[in-house]
């Protein structure tokens, strides 16, 4: 009985979750807090805001800017009418929230946003999109990671425990707004991302050199296979 109480709990706090909105004559539903996965004994966390009208098509917001990333700040997009086309045109929108500096390094938070686009092509049939045809955006921090996603997405572990961690997290298309791409030339050649903010980008100093070419969308790019655009 005690079991049913508690299932009954975890339903209707899913429903709750789910909340109706209008702006500007778009009608869309925003369900918040979708747990995509866990760190540390801590949630990570995603908002799914879906139009009234689909057409099938998922695009990802990454929720970041100087990888730190706030669930607030899908709410102030939302009001500044950041999704408002997106909307319109019937995509349906995922604001994912990854785990913070300083508290988490950069590859750190690329594993977080691997496992969001993992966790959003498994449910696809959930969400009613197509598992083949997802688009990212962000800007700033979150337009780097944007760029990371597009040129090095990685293949699902077909061994793995959690049929999550089966899918792929590549994604289709990408628009990254004012990101940073070179952390090796960055601001002037020769210069270092890690001598402006020492410890955010990577765990130790061993190394570093490599370790900041590897997250450095510029050192990717001719991996990119589909439409991207830089703004």
């Amino acid at each position: 009985m005690f079991k049913n109480h508690i299932t009954r709990m975890v339903v209707l706090v899913g429903v709750f979750a789910a909340t109706n909105h209008s702006l500007e004559g778009v009608e869309f539903t925003r369900t918040e807090d979708v747990i995509y996965g866990r760190k540390y004994g801590t949630a990570l966390t995603m908002d799914v805001i879906t139009p009234e009208k689909q057409n099938g098509r998922g695009v990802i917001f990454a929720v970041s800017g100087g990888w730190f990333s706030s669930h607030d700040n899908i709410g102030k997009a939302i009001n500044r009418g950041l999704f408002q086309e997106l909307l319109k045109r019937g995509y349906v929108v995922f604001g994912v929230v990854h785990g913070s500096q300083p508290k988490f390094t950069v590859p750190e938070i690329r594993e977080d946003m691997h496992r969001a686009v993992r966790f959003i092509r498994y449910h696809a049939s959930r969400y009613k999109i197509d598992p083949k045809k997802l688009g990212m955006f962000g800007g700033s921090a979150g337009g780097h990671l944007t760029l990371m996603q597009g040129t090095d997405g990685q293949a699902g572990d077909s061994s793995a425990k959690d049929p999550v961690d089966r899918e792929s997290s590549e994604v289709q298309a990408i628009v990254s707004y004012f990101p940073p791409t070179d952390f090796l030339n960055y601001g002037k050649e020769g210069q270092h991302f890690d001598k402006l903010v020492s410890g955010l980008m990577l765990p130790s100093s061993s190394g570093r050199h490599l370790a900041i070419a590897v997250i450095s969308p510029s050192e990717r790019l001719y991996n990119a296979s589909f439409p991207f655009r830089i703004l």
